[in-house]
């Protein structure tokens, strides 16, 4: 008597991964900081770990530190902390942590709310600046 193997454990694993892959994409990334606008909050180099769960679920607060689409080219993003929502609460300000060296809201005025795509939580390189990011400033 033949014995059929089962493949529907390995392949609904294998399906799951895929599946949880491809939310985990959607949700969570990580970027790296390219400029000083951040400084001395985040420098070049650091590798940082973004989600976008939570702005599906309520707005972004001020003191976070978000990704948002550059007014001036929409297909580059911008890494600013959230300054402040107008009363609306349809449009936020953008601020660098390094006013000097920061192209943000003071340059190009509030932005809509779905211009933030992302919120930045974790710095993981470099390893000794590891941590969650800390809201406000």
């Amino acid at each position: 008597m033949a014995r059929r193997k089962r493949l529907g454990g390995p392949l609904f694993l294998a399906l799951g991964v895929a599946a949880g892959m491809t939310i985990g994409r959607r949700w969570l990334d990580v970027v790296e900081v390219r400029g000083g606008s951040m400084a001395p909050s985040l420098l070049p180099g650091d590798r940082l770990l973004v989600e976008s769960h939570s702005y599906q679920a309520r707005a972004p607060r001020p003191g976070e530190v978000v990704l948002a689409a550059d007014p001036g080219q929409p297909d580059r993003e911008l890494i600013k902390r959230v300054a402040s929502i107008d009363d609306a609460g349809s449009s936020a300000e953008l601020r660098g942590d390094a006013p000097d060296a920061s192209t943000d809201s003071r340059s190009f005025g509030a932005i809509p709310l779905s211009a933030i795509r992302w919120r930045a939580v974790f710095r993981y390189w470099p390893p000794q600046r590891a941590g969650r990011l800390v809201t406000g400033q």
